[in-house]
């Protein structure tokens, strides 16, 4: 297998959170899906909906694979001004 190749193979795995490279390179404990960080969000949002604001600060987070305080799946990758530029040559 040539170089190139095997370079187009591991960015394909390490831009895949359900494949073990990914997860190790992470740092996470496990891989996981798209659907399952979606369905954790998710069950965050109505666990949180269905608890008096009094309690709400008690609410323990869905577990995640990866170290608590982790959000580079949120960090943006550009800046605002480059997305309202997009937006902008878009017509919004």
């Amino acid at each position: 297998m040539p170089y190139s190749e095997a370079w187009l193979l591991t960015q394909s795995l390490l831009g895949d959170p359900t494949s073990h490279v990914a997860a190790a390179v992470a740092g996470w404990e496990h891989p996981w899906s798209w659907e399952a960080m979606a369905l954790a969000d998710l069950y965050d949002a109505t666990v949180a909906a269905a608890t008096d604001k009094r309690h709400r600060s008690r609410i323990k987070k869905y577990p995640r694979p990866w170290p608590d305080g982790d959000t580079r799946r949120y960090r943006p990758t550009v800046s605002q001004e480059q997305v309202r530029a997009a937006l902008a040559a878009r017509g919004h």
